[in-house]
């Protein structure tokens, strides 16, 4: 190898290095109330669609989870793989398979397997409809999936000989299910007016005898069932004919559209055809409608508001969310009968207790749905309703670093409250776990405050911490700490306004930080506005006071795509120092880390470092805080995120190190397994390719091993390597129209 390649290589490696953070996925111990949670560090979960998918390829069904988090839509796939014997509903986590769904993905999800060929495929929101991704997922492969078709579209019997996209509002979920019992997907969905229910047939198998076929739906009714649903309430036996559908409509009726419905379809008697669960946007409770008809003609012969309470039937709780309740029919336990679960599907609904879950207990064909919890996943992690802002320190003077939790809210009586949670370290200094004390730290709750975003250190110079708490407002208040120097904090009350300024920007994401190294502290706001406000302490040692110097410090500015988040940004910076040089994280509305270098000369720019730091994205609205929580000498890195939980990632993970290229997002290349003994094998999805050169190279950028292979598989001997940590740089050759294109890959290999 030259001496310029090894330079290249070392060069390469080393900026790897830099723009990432030594820290990987891990956990610590939660408990709440003496109990452990299984899960502590699993995100939360707010408004969410639910489906079933073997995850690891044991033939047992886990469940994945859409959370559209907050008031953008733009969600998260969570994963949760059974882990209890059938009839146990007993799940885990697992972070990293949220990464190889598809990225981007608005309103809802929700999965089916239309091809039938075992794997459910993701059906979700696109402009006007439906989209569809083919679930081409293998044991060796792992998850993955393709996009099938950008847009569904239908042929409609007023127009047999033309077709318009599917129409499905965005803010609900349309019925996908086997109306016809043929073996094709047909779906349900409201038309855009509103009231009517349209069906839309898929025409595979009669058309092509296979059921693998999206091509062909057909309006086979524009009012399924005769019936009629507005304002939460159904009207039956409507003679409604044939009804148009969108594209028969007058222009001036599509600004008319339907604002929201859930619909779930299955058969809750046995007897052949499918009934529906209704929820809507207007309401706190769903509708189930009994189809009396047949598969060829659904005529809903009864409704009631109470399900699944049928009174004199089945007595049980009843579904009633604040606000959008909608179901999901997956089964829960393992036991081959699909449950019910419950979610509200709009935001500023309910979030701490947020998925209710119902247990089939019936031993025939027919439902039976028993209420069991309405915190179900939930109560196995940190969840502390809608965002979470983490930030460490020692509440109890015992030299151990304890965990508060900020919040937009906890959902109450039809409003989010902010509450500051504490959880104490009650571990030791080298090996952390945490006990929840209070979810309403320092009676922060009685304040009525939008958003509670804290910061703390010593602002008075009494030798105690104080904490800073920023609200939407862009107001930033004080919990003046009474307690003395090394003594368990007191706040006996908080000092509103007391530094008498609001940001330029709402939503005051405050961080004390003495950033022009004058001994004070200083206070550095991120705003909505995705930019950070510098207020200077211009006051004394033991009288703070704050100026305002720039409201765009170092030109960051962390705004999200306009097409999904406006003008929003919601910077939330963590400012620290590193020898002789500031860095600074910025979480950001995308999810995504920002990762800058700090000018000595404050009115410089911040450098940017990486926009996207170790491949960390694990929910919109981002909260990072980088401290070190396991007495190692390096940081450690809690996220919060918009869902109410947090994630951390330790220094003391086992598989810490340079993180590879694409973290978690090239799906063009697969390398697998990780860790392995032996072998390694490579896979390339998605183009025919030339072929593929690989080289090995140690952390210290030496090249160990070289192969190449001309077809899109091939495997690689690492059973002479000494266990360790490895690199895969992969350079994959394909013709285009453009002629010889490269993709380089970097996989990071784990050699037991």
């Amino acid at each position: 190898m030259s001496r310029f390649y090894s330079i290249l290589i070392v060069a390469f490696f080393t900026s790897v290095c830099f723009s990432q953070l030594p820290v990987a996925y891990d956990t610590v111990t939660v408990k709440e109330n003496s109990y452990v949670l299984k899960m502590p560090w699993a995100n939360g979960l707010n408004y969410t669609n639910f489906s079933n998918l073997d995850l690891n390829f044991d033939g047992v069904k886990d469940l994945v989870a859409f959370d559209k988090i907050n008031q953008f839509g733009v969600g998260r796939f969570r994963c949760y793989i059974k882990s209890g014997s059938s009839g146990q509903e007993k799940y885990i986590a697992d972070h990293n398979l949220s990464y190889y769904f598809p990225q981007g993905v608005t309103n809802w999800a929700a999965l089916f397997d239309y091809n039938c060929d075992g794997k459910e495929d993701l059906f979700c929101s696109a402009t006007g409809g439906i989209m569809v991704y083919k679930n081409v997922s293998t044991p060796s492969v792992g998850i993955s999936f393709t996009l099938e078709k950008p847009l569904l579209y239908s042929f409609f019997s007023a127009s047999p000989t033309s077709s318009a996209n599917l129409y499905t509002s965005p803010a609900g979920v349309p019925g996908i299910a086997d109306i016809d019992n043929d073996g094709d997907l047909d779906i349900l969905t409201f038309s855009p007016q509103g009231v009517y229910v349209e069906y839309h047939q898929n025409m595979s198998m009669e058309t092509y005898g296979n059921c693998d076929s999206l091509n062909y739906f057909k309006l086979n009714t524009g009012c399924w069932g005769r019936i009629i649903e507005n304002n939460c309430s159904t009207s039956l036996n409507e003679n409604c004919g044939f009804k148009k559908s969108w594209p028969d409509y007058h222009p001036e009726l599509k600004e008319n559209l339907h604002a929201g419905s859930c619909l779930t379809c299955f058969d809750a008697d046995n007897d052949g055809d499918k009934d529906l669960i209704m929820g809507d946007i207007s309401c706190n409770i769903v509708q189930f409608a009994l189809n009396g008809g047949s598969t060829a003609t659904a005529v809903v012969t009864d409704t009631t508001k109470l399900y699944p309470n049928f009174p004199n039937k089945n007595n049980t709780q009843q579904i009633k969310i604040s606000n959008f309740p909608c179901t999901y029919n997956v089964d829960v336990d393992g036991d081959g009968n699909n449950d019910l679960i419950a979610t509200p599907n709009t935001f500023g609904s309910e979030n701490t207790k947020s998925v209710w879950y119902y247990k089939n207990t019936s031993a025939t064909g027919t439902v039976n749905f028993q209420y069991v919890k309405n915190n179900f996943l939930q109560d196995e992690m940190i969840e502390v309703g809608q965002n979470a802002y983490p930030v460490v320190f020692d509440y109890n003077a015992d030299g151990k670093k304890d965990l508060l939790i900020g919040t937009f809210g906890y959902y109450n009586n039809n409003s989010l409250k902010a509450q500051l949670t504490l959880y104490e370290n009650t571990g030791t200094a080298a090996q952390p776990s945490y006990s929840l004390i209070t979810r309403d730290y320092a009676g922060i709750s009685t304040y009525s405050l939008s958003y509670a975003l804290p910061t703390v250190g010593d602002i008075d110079g009494d030798g105690d911490t104080d904490i800073l708490v920023g609200t939407s407002n862009g107001k930033v208040h004080w919990l003046k700490n009474t307690a003395g120097a090394g003594n368990v904090c007191n706040f006996p009350t908080l000092l509103l306004d007391p530094f008498s300024f609001t940001t330029i920007s709402a939503v005051a994401a405050p961080q004390l930080f003495d950033i022009n190294q004058d001994g004070k502290q200083d206070l550095m706001i991120g705003g909505k506005n995705g930019r950070i406000a510098y207020y200077q302490n211009t006051g004394t040692l033991t009288s703070p006071a704050f100026s305002l110097v720039t409201g765009f410090f170092g030109n960051v500015d962390v705004k999200g795509d306009p097409s999904l988040y406006g003008t929003d940004g919601y910077a939330s910076p963590f400012f620290y120092n590193e020898g002789t040089i500031t860095k600074l994280l910025v979480g950001s509305v995308s999810g995504q880390i920002y990762y800058y270098s700090v000018p000595s000369v404050l009115t410089n720019s911040c450098v940017l470092i990486t926009n996207n730091v170790n491949g960390i994205n694990e929910g919109s609205q981002s909260t990072p805080y980088y401290e070190d929580i396991n007495n190692d000498g390096k940081r450690d890195l809690f996220v919060g995120n918009g869902g109410g939980g947090l994630s951390l990632f330790s220094s003391k993970a086992p598989d810490v190190g340079i993180n590879e290229i694409n973290n978690h997002k090239d799906n063009m290349v697969l390398m697998f397994p990780v860790p392995a003994s032996d072998e390694l094998y490579f896979q390339v999805n998605g183009i025919e390719v030339s072929h593929i050169e690989i080289n090995v190279f140690d952390v210290s950028g030496k090249n160990l091993a070289e192969t190449k292979f001309s077809s899109n598989e091939g495997r690689l001997d690492i059973g002479k390597f000494a266990s360790g940590i490895y690199f895969a740089k992969v350079k994959v050759f394909y013709h285009s129209r453009s002629g010889l294109q490269v993709h380089s890959a970097t996989k990071k290999i784990i050699k037991n």
